[in-house]
Protein backbone atom coordinates (compact mmCIF):
# COMPACT_ATOMS: atom_id res chain seq x y z
CA UNK A 1 0.00 0.00 0.00
CA UNK A 2 1.51 3.62 -1.08
CA UNK A 3 0.72 5.55 2.03
CA UNK A 4 1.22 8.92 0.32
CA UNK A 5 -1.57 10.78 -0.28
CA UNK A 6 -2.29 11.48 -4.22
CA UNK A 7 -2.48 14.80 -5.54
CA UNK A 8 -6.56 15.23 -5.56
CA UNK A 9 -6.19 13.82 -1.82
CA UNK A 10 -4.28 16.38 -0.72
CA UNK A 11 -6.54 19.13 -2.51
CA UNK A 12 -9.30 17.82 -0.41
CA UNK A 13 -7.70 17.72 2.59
CA UNK A 14 -6.58 21.09 2.35
CA UNK A 15 -10.09 22.04 1.35
CA UNK A 16 -11.61 20.62 4.20
CA UNK A 17 -8.65 22.24 6.57
CA UNK A 18 -9.60 25.57 5.40
CA UNK A 19 -13.19 24.87 6.21
CA UNK A 20 -12.99 23.97 9.16
CA UNK A 21 -10.38 26.25 10.27
CA UNK A 22 -13.01 29.22 8.86
CA UNK A 23 -16.04 27.41 9.56
CA UNK A 24 -15.68 25.30 12.86
CA UNK A 25 -12.72 26.46 14.65
CA UNK A 26 -13.37 29.84 15.55
CA UNK A 27 -16.75 29.24 17.28
CA UNK A 28 -16.05 25.88 18.59
CA UNK A 29 -15.88 26.50 22.07
CA UNK A 30 -18.25 29.41 22.21
CA UNK A 31 -20.69 26.49 20.42
CA UNK A 32 -19.88 23.91 23.57
CA UNK A 33 -20.80 26.72 26.37
CA UNK A 34 -23.63 28.39 24.75
CA UNK A 35 -24.91 24.51 24.46
CA UNK A 36 -25.78 25.40 20.75
CA UNK A 37 -26.61 22.64 18.11
CA UNK A 38 -24.43 23.43 14.71
CA UNK A 39 -26.94 24.07 12.27
CA UNK A 40 -25.07 26.07 9.68
CA UNK A 41 -22.01 24.02 9.94
CA UNK A 42 -24.34 20.81 9.37
CA UNK A 43 -25.80 22.56 6.56
CA UNK A 44 -22.44 23.58 4.77
CA UNK A 45 -20.84 19.88 5.33
CA UNK A 46 -23.79 18.88 3.31
CA UNK A 47 -23.07 21.56 0.74
CA UNK A 48 -19.26 20.71 0.29
CA UNK A 49 -20.31 16.68 0.00
CA UNK A 50 -19.13 15.68 3.16
CA UNK A 51 -22.42 14.35 4.85
CA UNK A 52 -22.38 11.29 1.88
CA UNK A 53 -18.54 10.84 1.14
CA UNK A 54 -19.49 7.25 0.09
CA UNK A 55 -22.84 7.77 -1.17
CA UNK A 56 -22.78 7.64 -5.52
CA UNK A 57 -23.80 11.19 -7.09
CA UNK A 58 -26.98 9.74 -8.29
CA UNK A 59 -27.96 9.75 -4.48
CA UNK A 60 -26.69 13.40 -3.99
CA UNK A 61 -23.55 12.14 -2.64
CA UNK A 62 -19.77 12.74 -3.35
CA UNK A 63 -18.71 9.27 -3.98
CA UNK A 64 -15.17 9.74 -3.18
CA UNK A 65 -14.70 6.62 -1.21
CA UNK A 66 -13.10 5.29 2.91
CA UNK A 67 -9.30 7.04 2.59
CA UNK A 68 -11.33 10.51 1.53
CA UNK A 69 -13.80 10.03 4.42
CA UNK A 70 -10.77 9.45 6.50
CA UNK A 71 -9.27 12.54 5.29
CA UNK A 72 -11.88 14.57 5.51
CA UNK A 73 -12.90 13.23 8.98
CA UNK A 74 -9.50 13.77 10.22
CA UNK A 75 -9.38 17.48 9.36
CA UNK A 76 -13.10 18.07 10.98
CA UNK A 77 -12.13 16.50 14.21
CA UNK A 78 -8.98 18.36 14.69
CA UNK A 79 -10.48 21.27 14.64
CA UNK A 80 -14.27 20.42 16.30
CA UNK A 81 -14.70 16.63 17.43
CA UNK A 82 -18.08 17.36 18.51
CA UNK A 83 -19.44 18.54 14.86
CA UNK A 84 -17.47 15.92 13.83
CA UNK A 85 -19.46 12.49 15.12
CA UNK A 86 -22.49 14.53 13.33
CA UNK A 87 -21.00 14.18 10.29
CA UNK A 88 -20.02 11.05 11.47
CA UNK A 89 -23.46 9.43 12.27
CA UNK A 90 -24.60 10.66 9.21
CA UNK A 91 -22.04 8.75 7.08
CA UNK A 92 -20.76 5.97 8.56
CA UNK A 93 -24.07 4.42 10.71
CA UNK A 94 -27.08 5.66 8.70
CA UNK A 95 -26.20 6.54 5.36
CA UNK A 96 -23.95 3.17 5.98
CA UNK A 97 -26.97 0.55 6.09
CA UNK A 98 -28.74 2.51 3.85
CA UNK A 99 -26.88 2.12 0.76
CA UNK A 100 -25.93 -1.40 1.23
CA UNK A 101 -29.62 -2.55 1.95
CA UNK A 102 -32.10 0.11 0.46
CA UNK A 103 -34.39 -0.47 -2.78
CA UNK A 104 -34.51 1.82 -5.26
CA UNK A 105 -37.50 3.84 -3.90
CA UNK A 106 -35.76 4.04 -0.53
CA UNK A 107 -32.69 5.50 -1.90
CA UNK A 108 -34.14 8.18 -3.44
CA UNK A 109 -36.62 8.91 -0.39
CA UNK A 110 -33.97 8.67 2.29
CA UNK A 111 -30.44 8.62 0.70
CA UNK A 112 -30.30 11.09 -0.88
CA UNK A 113 -31.34 14.05 1.39
CA UNK A 114 -29.43 12.40 3.84
CA UNK A 115 -26.17 12.42 1.67
CA UNK A 116 -26.85 16.80 0.84
CA UNK A 117 -27.21 17.35 4.33
CA UNK A 118 -30.52 18.57 4.04
CA UNK A 119 -31.98 16.30 6.35
CA UNK A 120 -30.74 14.18 9.76
CA UNK A 121 -31.20 10.62 10.24
CA UNK A 122 -30.48 8.68 13.03
CA UNK A 123 -29.40 4.92 14.23
CA UNK A 124 -30.70 3.91 17.21
CA UNK A 125 -29.05 0.56 18.88
CA UNK A 126 -27.71 0.89 22.42
CA UNK A 127 -30.56 -0.32 24.90
CA UNK A 128 -30.32 0.38 28.96
CA UNK A 129 -29.58 -3.74 28.80
CA UNK A 130 -27.53 -4.53 25.55
CA UNK A 131 -25.42 -2.20 23.30
CA UNK A 132 -23.35 -3.40 20.35
CA UNK A 133 -24.50 -6.88 21.71
CA UNK A 134 -27.33 -7.08 19.63
CA UNK A 135 -28.94 -10.16 20.34
CA UNK A 136 -29.81 -9.07 23.73
CA UNK A 137 -31.58 -6.21 23.10
CA UNK A 138 -35.78 -6.29 24.14
CA UNK A 139 -37.07 -3.49 21.92
CA UNK A 140 -39.61 -5.76 19.67
CA UNK A 141 -41.23 -5.74 16.18
CA UNK A 142 -44.13 -8.00 15.65
CA UNK A 143 -45.64 -8.36 12.30
CA UNK A 144 -49.57 -7.30 11.95
CA UNK A 145 -50.80 -7.85 8.53
CA UNK A 146 -48.94 -5.49 6.41
CA UNK A 147 -47.56 -3.44 9.36
CA UNK A 148 -44.41 -3.61 11.86
CA UNK A 149 -45.47 -2.98 15.40
CA UNK A 150 -42.54 -1.79 17.18
CA UNK A 151 -42.65 -1.15 21.41
CA UNK A 152 -39.05 -0.79 23.58
CA UNK A 153 -36.69 2.20 24.77
CA UNK A 154 -33.42 3.36 23.06
CA UNK A 155 -30.90 5.27 25.20
CA UNK A 156 -27.69 7.45 23.40
CA UNK A 157 -28.58 7.30 19.64
CA UNK A 158 -26.89 10.86 18.02
CA UNK A 159 -29.48 13.00 16.61
CA UNK A 160 -32.45 11.70 18.75
CA UNK A 161 -35.12 14.03 18.96
CA UNK A 162 -33.66 16.47 16.44
CA UNK A 163 -33.69 13.47 13.28
CA UNK A 164 -36.63 14.80 10.81
CA UNK A 165 -36.10 11.92 8.04
CA UNK A 166 -35.53 8.25 9.95
CA UNK A 167 -35.08 6.62 13.01
CA UNK A 168 -33.41 3.82 11.44
CA UNK A 169 -34.03 1.20 14.47
CA UNK A 170 -32.71 -1.84 15.38
CA UNK A 171 -34.88 -4.39 17.36
CA UNK A 172 -35.82 -8.13 17.19
CA UNK A 173 -38.87 -10.30 16.15
CA UNK A 174 -37.73 -12.94 18.34
CA UNK A 175 -35.58 -12.02 21.60
CA UNK A 176 -34.71 -16.04 22.08
CA UNK A 177 -33.78 -16.17 18.19
CA UNK A 178 -30.56 -13.98 18.05
CA UNK A 179 -29.25 -12.95 14.80
CA UNK A 180 -32.01 -14.94 12.95
CA UNK A 181 -34.19 -12.40 14.87
CA UNK A 182 -32.58 -9.00 14.56
CA UNK A 183 -34.48 -6.53 12.23
CA UNK A 184 -33.44 -3.05 11.02
CA UNK A 185 -36.84 -0.99 10.28
CA UNK A 186 -37.44 2.64 9.34
CA UNK A 187 -39.17 4.46 11.30
CA UNK A 188 -40.63 8.00 10.39
CA UNK A 189 -39.88 10.80 12.96
CA UNK A 190 -43.95 11.71 12.74
CA UNK A 191 -44.93 8.12 13.52
CA UNK A 192 -47.78 7.93 16.36
CA UNK A 193 -46.15 6.04 19.57
CA UNK A 194 -43.05 7.62 19.42
CA UNK A 195 -41.28 9.72 21.73
CA UNK A 196 -38.42 11.34 23.03
CA UNK A 197 -37.05 12.10 26.49
CA UNK A 198 -34.64 15.46 26.80
CA UNK A 199 -31.55 15.47 26.00
CA UNK A 200 -29.12 13.89 28.23
CA UNK A 201 -26.31 16.06 29.81
CA UNK A 202 -22.60 14.41 29.01
CA UNK A 203 -19.27 15.44 29.73
CA UNK A 204 -18.26 16.02 26.61
CA UNK A 205 -19.93 16.79 23.13
CA UNK A 206 -22.11 18.90 24.54
CA UNK A 207 -25.15 19.82 22.16
CA UNK A 208 -23.73 19.30 19.22
CA UNK A 209 -24.10 16.20 19.49
CA UNK A 210 -27.68 15.52 20.56
CA UNK A 211 -28.45 12.15 22.95
CA UNK A 212 -31.83 11.92 24.12
CA UNK A 213 -34.02 8.39 24.87
CA UNK A 214 -36.60 6.88 22.49
CA UNK A 215 -39.75 5.30 23.26
CA UNK A 216 -41.78 3.06 20.87
CA UNK A 217 -45.11 2.22 22.20
CA UNK A 218 -46.97 0.13 19.46
CA UNK A 219 -45.33 2.57 16.92
CA UNK A 220 -46.78 0.91 13.63
CA UNK A 221 -44.55 0.93 10.17
CA UNK A 222 -45.26 -0.29 6.73
CA UNK A 223 -43.83 -3.92 6.09
CA UNK A 224 -41.40 -2.35 3.41
CA UNK A 225 -39.50 -0.05 5.57
CA UNK A 226 -37.86 -3.33 7.07
CA UNK A 227 -34.01 -3.47 5.41
CA UNK A 228 -33.37 -6.88 4.25
CA UNK A 229 -35.12 -9.42 6.39
CA UNK A 230 -33.98 -12.72 8.75
CA UNK A 231 -30.34 -13.07 9.35
CA UNK A 232 -29.26 -10.59 6.05
CA UNK A 233 -30.01 -7.60 8.66
CA UNK A 234 -27.38 -9.24 11.12
CA UNK A 235 -25.16 -9.99 8.57
CA UNK A 236 -25.44 -5.62 7.76
CA UNK A 237 -25.42 -4.82 11.52
CA UNK A 238 -21.98 -6.43 12.09
CA UNK A 239 -21.06 -4.51 9.15
CA UNK A 240 -21.87 -1.11 10.03
CA UNK A 241 -20.56 -1.90 12.77
CA UNK A 242 -16.98 -3.27 11.86
CA UNK A 243 -16.84 0.11 9.55
CA UNK A 244 -17.69 2.38 12.15
CA UNK A 245 -15.20 1.30 14.76
CA UNK A 246 -12.95 1.81 11.63
CA UNK A 247 -14.23 5.25 10.99
CA UNK A 248 -13.47 6.30 14.45
CA UNK A 249 -9.90 5.93 14.24
CA UNK A 250 -9.40 9.20 11.49
CA UNK A 251 -11.85 11.11 14.44
CA UNK A 252 -9.47 10.36 17.61
CA UNK A 253 -6.60 10.68 15.46
CA UNK A 254 -7.50 14.31 14.43
CA UNK A 255 -8.15 15.28 17.77
CA UNK A 256 -4.78 13.69 18.75
CA UNK A 257 -3.15 16.03 16.04
CA UNK A 258 -4.82 18.99 17.03
CA UNK A 259 -3.69 18.43 20.87
CA UNK A 260 0.05 18.17 19.92
CA UNK A 261 -0.06 21.10 17.70
CA UNK A 262 -1.47 23.06 20.28
CA UNK A 263 1.31 21.77 22.67
CA UNK A 264 4.41 22.46 20.11
CA UNK A 265 2.86 26.02 20.29
CA UNK A 266 2.32 26.75 23.40
CA UNK A 267 5.59 24.86 25.13
CA UNK A 268 7.61 26.88 22.68
CA UNK A 269 6.62 30.08 24.40
CA UNK A 270 6.25 29.04 27.89
CA UNK A 271 10.11 28.77 29.29
CA UNK A 272 11.14 27.46 32.23
CA UNK A 273 14.35 29.29 33.79
CA UNK A 274 14.58 30.83 30.89
CA UNK A 275 13.85 28.18 28.45
CA UNK A 276 11.40 27.29 26.15
CA UNK A 277 9.63 23.95 27.65
CA UNK A 278 9.82 21.89 24.77
CA UNK A 279 13.70 22.18 24.79
CA UNK A 280 13.90 20.83 28.34
CA UNK A 281 14.46 16.75 27.01
CA UNK A 282 12.19 15.48 29.65
CA UNK A 283 9.39 17.43 28.10
CA UNK A 284 10.58 17.25 24.45
CA UNK A 285 10.66 12.90 25.10
CA UNK A 286 6.84 13.37 25.30
CA UNK A 287 6.38 15.83 22.41
CA UNK A 288 8.07 13.18 20.48
CA UNK A 289 6.38 10.32 21.90
CA UNK A 290 3.11 12.18 20.97
CA UNK A 291 4.43 12.73 17.00
CA UNK A 292 5.31 8.81 17.25
CA UNK A 293 2.51 7.44 18.37
CA UNK A 294 -0.15 9.56 16.35
CA UNK A 295 1.79 8.47 12.96
CA UNK A 296 1.59 4.59 14.20
CA UNK A 297 -2.27 5.12 14.92
CA UNK A 298 -2.65 7.00 11.33
CA UNK A 299 -0.63 4.28 9.84
CA UNK A 300 -2.74 1.59 11.54
CA UNK A 301 -5.68 2.81 10.70
CA UNK A 302 -5.22 3.51 6.75
CA UNK A 303 -3.39 0.30 6.33
CA UNK A 304 -7.17 -1.17 7.66
CA UNK A 305 -8.82 0.94 5.43
CA UNK A 306 -7.11 -0.25 2.61
CA UNK A 307 -7.90 -4.11 3.54
CA UNK A 308 -11.37 -2.82 3.59
CA UNK A 309 -11.19 -1.28 0.23
CA UNK A 310 -10.22 -4.06 -1.39
CA UNK A 311 -12.41 -6.80 0.05
CA UNK A 312 -9.61 -9.74 -0.11
CA UNK A 313 -10.08 -10.00 3.43
CA UNK A 314 -13.86 -10.53 4.21
CA UNK A 315 -17.09 -8.06 4.37
CA UNK A 316 -15.79 -5.54 7.59
CA UNK A 317 -18.46 -7.67 10.21
CA UNK A 318 -16.83 -10.91 9.83
CA UNK A 319 -13.81 -11.97 12.05
CA UNK A 320 -10.67 -10.94 10.14
CA UNK A 321 -11.50 -7.27 9.11
CA UNK A 322 -13.48 -6.72 12.27
CA UNK A 323 -10.61 -7.91 14.48
CA UNK A 324 -8.63 -5.38 12.26
CA UNK A 325 -10.69 -2.46 12.55
CA UNK A 326 -11.47 -3.14 16.23
CA UNK A 327 -7.91 -3.15 16.94
CA UNK A 328 -6.88 0.29 15.24
CA UNK A 329 -10.42 1.67 16.93
CA UNK A 330 -8.65 0.74 20.68
CA UNK A 331 -5.07 2.04 19.70
CA UNK A 332 -6.12 5.15 18.12
CA UNK A 333 -8.44 6.05 21.00
CA UNK A 334 -5.87 4.89 23.67
CA UNK A 335 -3.30 7.31 21.63
CA UNK A 336 -5.85 10.44 21.43
CA UNK A 337 -6.55 10.06 25.16
CA UNK A 338 -3.06 9.61 26.28
CA UNK A 339 -2.00 13.02 23.93
CA UNK A 340 -4.83 14.57 25.05
CA UNK A 341 -3.65 14.23 28.84
CA UNK A 342 -0.27 14.54 28.27
CA UNK A 343 -1.05 17.71 26.76
CA UNK A 344 -2.90 19.11 29.67
CA UNK A 345 0.24 18.14 32.03
CA UNK A 346 2.55 19.96 29.52
CA UNK A 347 0.69 23.21 29.61
CA UNK A 348 -0.80 22.78 33.38
CA UNK A 349 -3.61 24.72 34.60
CA UNK A 350 -3.54 26.19 31.18
CA UNK A 351 -4.35 22.99 29.57
CA UNK A 352 -7.27 22.41 31.98
CA UNK A 353 -8.66 26.15 31.28
CA UNK A 354 -11.22 27.39 29.58
CA UNK A 355 -10.35 29.05 26.56
CA UNK A 356 -7.27 27.29 25.71
CA UNK A 357 -8.81 24.12 23.48
CA UNK A 358 -7.43 21.20 25.54
CA UNK A 359 -9.86 21.11 28.39
CA UNK A 360 -12.85 20.04 25.19
CA UNK A 361 -10.66 17.77 23.50
CA UNK A 362 -10.46 16.15 27.04
CA UNK A 363 -13.81 15.89 27.44
CA UNK A 364 -14.83 15.03 23.97
CA UNK A 365 -12.29 12.43 22.95
CA UNK A 366 -12.91 9.62 25.87
CA UNK A 367 -16.50 8.76 24.34
CA UNK A 368 -14.48 7.86 21.11
CA UNK A 369 -13.48 4.99 23.57
CA UNK A 370 -16.73 3.88 24.72
CA UNK A 371 -18.95 4.05 21.99
CA UNK A 372 -19.36 0.37 19.45
CA UNK A 373 -18.31 -2.12 22.34
CA UNK A 374 -16.15 -0.49 24.05
CA UNK A 375 -12.34 -0.86 24.72
CA UNK A 376 -12.96 -4.66 26.18
CA UNK A 377 -15.40 -6.12 23.88
CA UNK A 378 -13.18 -4.84 20.92
CA UNK A 379 -9.85 -6.86 22.27
CA UNK A 380 -12.48 -9.92 21.94
CA UNK A 381 -13.56 -9.19 18.91
CA UNK A 382 -9.48 -8.84 17.97
CA UNK A 383 -8.60 -11.85 19.46
CA UNK A 384 -11.95 -13.71 17.58
CA UNK A 385 -9.85 -12.63 14.58
CA UNK A 386 -7.01 -15.53 14.83
CA UNK A 387 -9.00 -18.22 16.97
CA UNK A 388 -12.66 -18.81 17.69
CA UNK A 389 -13.76 -19.46 21.27
CA UNK A 390 -16.72 -19.50 23.03
CA UNK A 391 -17.16 -16.33 25.79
Amino acid sequence: MDFDLSEDMRILQQTSREFALKELAPAAIERDARQEYPVDAMNKLGELGFMGVMVPEQYGGSELGMLAYCVIMEEIARWDASVALNMAAQNSLCLGHLMVAANEEQKQRYVAPLARGEQLGAWGLTEAGSGSDAASMRTTARLDGDEWVINGHKIWPSSASVSDLTYLTVCTTDPDSGDEGIALIHVPPDSKGLSFSQPLEKMGMCWTDINAEIFYDDVRVPKENRLRGPGADAQLLHDIVGIGRLGTCPYAVGAAQACFEIVVEYTMSREIAGKPVRSRSLHAAIVGEMAQRIDCARAFYQRVSDMQRTGKFGRPGEPVMLSKSSAAHNYACDTAIWVVNKAMELMGSYGYAFGYEIEKYYRDVKILQLWLGGPQRRSLDTALGYYSFEW
